[in-house]
């Protein structure tokens, strides 16, 4: 039997919504591109993303002067200013600061959104919304998985990230396809992405208007939510964990 709930049945929403975006390689428009040559030997910077790749390169020319110089964001020689955000670290040159890029040094990228707006949680190890600073469940190396939908590499995705009640991370669109299928629990440990105690009541519900042939089977189950063991009647359509009175349970 599906369930469904609605959007309203969704309390998780203010607190594990969050922005997780990586500034990646700035979109260099026409001035920057003017203004720098990259020189040399340029090697991969070390992040292994299908979707951009930053170089680690040791000098540029200036070409409004023809300097040549370590990379910096100002020209030694005619004052320029190369990038309106730049970091010495990524060598990330930008001039659209309304992105609000700033470079984390824990998590070793530069990314977007201001810094003021994020932390870094040592234990997840990533930045995540100061909204979840106090509220998200921990998970050890949590963003540094793949998504478990779509099996893109969540610590260098482009996209938005959603942290689950659980702990585990997954894209927000991803989540938004899961609950339009009427799936509300965690790829990972099927623990409930939201909460369905209203689900469960309309469940009771149902269940009281249907009749069981098995009233004297009694079987043990584990609750995905709570992790409680019960011993409950069998019933062809669910069964109720009688600790926190989810149905999202499985028999053992």
């Amino acid at each position: 039997m599906d369930v469904h709930i609605t959007e309203g049945d969704a309390a998780y929403e203010h607190h594990a919504a969050m922005r997780f975006l990586i500034a990646g390689t700035a979109t260099m428009n026409q001035r920057i591109r003017s203004k720098l040559i990259l020189l040399r030997d340029m090697n991969f910077h070390a992040m292994n993303c299908s979707r951009f790749v930053l170089f680690c390169f040791e000098q540029v020319i200036c070409t409004l002067c023809g300097t040549e110089q370590e990379v910096r964001q100002v020209c030694i020689n005619c004052g320029v200013c190369m990038g309106k955000y730049f970091c010495e670290v990524c060598k990330l040159f930008d001039d659209d600061v309304s992105k609000q890029q700033y470079h984390c040094h824990a998590c070793g990228i530069c990314r977007i959104g201001g810094r003021e707006n994020f932390f870094h949680c040592s234990k997840c190890g990533c930045c995540y919304s100061k909204v979840l600073k106090n509220s998200h469940a921990c998970v050890e190396g949590a963003m540094h998985h793949d998504c478990p939908i779509c099996f893109e590499y969540l610590f260098e995705s482009r996209n938005d990230v959603s942290v689950l009640p659980c702990g585990h991370t997954i894209h927000e669109k991803c989540l938004r396809e899961m609950k339009e299928h009427c799936q509300f629990a965690c790829p990972l440990c099927s623990k409930s992405v939201c909460d369905m105690s209203k689900a469960w009541e309309r469940l009771d519900a149902e269940l009281a208007t249907l009749s069981n042939s098995f009233d004297d089977k009694m079987v043990r189950i584990l609750c995905n939510d709570c992790g409680a063991v019960s011993e409950v009647q069998f019933h062809l359509i669910a069964h109720k964990c009688h600790n926190c009175k989810s149905y999202n349970t499985r028999q053992i």
